[in-house]
């Protein structure tokens, strides 16, 4: 079987990407609706409520257009982010936003996956979820994929991951960075340090999926490619290194 990548790089300055209303219009969030507070050592975050001991526990009770704040501390769990804004009329209002506390120092917030490997060994999956931002957190330590984007009729849409390190994630035997599958419109990955993993940094699986869009992102340093594009994926790659 013929096997054909379809991938458009396109070669902007920086400052010209940051003018473009068009391309700088998904990475806007709507954060009007109430916040969720997570803390694995402050039982009262601090004083803020509600509040959760596990980034999990507050994903599964956020609602359309929620923000989760997670304060500084290291989690060791897998989240599942499961049929959030499942829904033919969710639309950006909706956006679920799932981020480091603003006010925890840079890369305090860290998210450690499972040990095990490839498919069951992720720190962060998305299933069946619409529009829904994570942003500021490191992520590593997973012995899969860091975040995986499940596909076909577990797809996702308008997916955007913001600011995040990710580093020593999985092995030789899987992909470990960010992975995505078939389908998922609208994935954005924006402004985030990618290096140091088993295999690809990003990479697509299964026959097509798409567009997504990699921004100004710094990926280096992995055991395969920076970016893999697999077959009819259509990938827009902006102002990477």
């Amino acid at each position: 079987m013929a096997t054909r990548a379809r991938l458009l790089v396109l070669l902007v300055l920086t400052a010209s990407f940051m003018s473009s209303t068009t391309l700088s219009q998904p990475t806007t969030s709507s954060q009007s609706g109430a916040t969720r507070y997570v803390s694995i050592t402050d039982p009262t975050c601090g004083g803020h409520a509600p509040c959760y001991r596990t980034i999990q526990a507050a994903v599964t009770a956020a609602l359309a257009g929620e923000t989760v704040l997670i304060q500084t501390g290291t989690y060791i769990e897998q989240v599942s982010i499961q049929r959030k804004n499942d829904s033919s009329t969710a639309t950006e209002a909706h956006r679920i936003v799932i981020a480091a506390d603003p006010s925890a120092p840079p890369g305090s917030v860290v998210l450690h996956g499972a040990e095990a490997e490839c498919s069951d060994g992720h720190a962060i999956r998305f299933q069946r979820s619409k529009f829904v931002s994570v942003r500021g957190l490191t992520i590593t330590g997973a012995g899969g994929p860091a975040i995986s984007l499940m596909g076909g009729n577990n797809q996702n849409q308008a997916i955007h991951l913001e600011r995040l390190r990710i580093f020593g994630n999985g092995s030789s035997e899987c992909n470990d960075g960010v992975t995505i599958a078939r389908g998922n419109p609208g994935t954005l990955v924006i402004n985030s340090l990618i290096y140091g993993n088993g295999r690809n940094g990003i990479a697509t699986i299964d026959a097509d999926g798409g567009p997504h869009y990699l921004v100004n992102n710094t990926i280096y340093a992995n055991g395969w490619s920076g970016v893999s594009v697999t077959r009819n994926h259509d990938a827009l790659l902006v102002n990477n290194a």
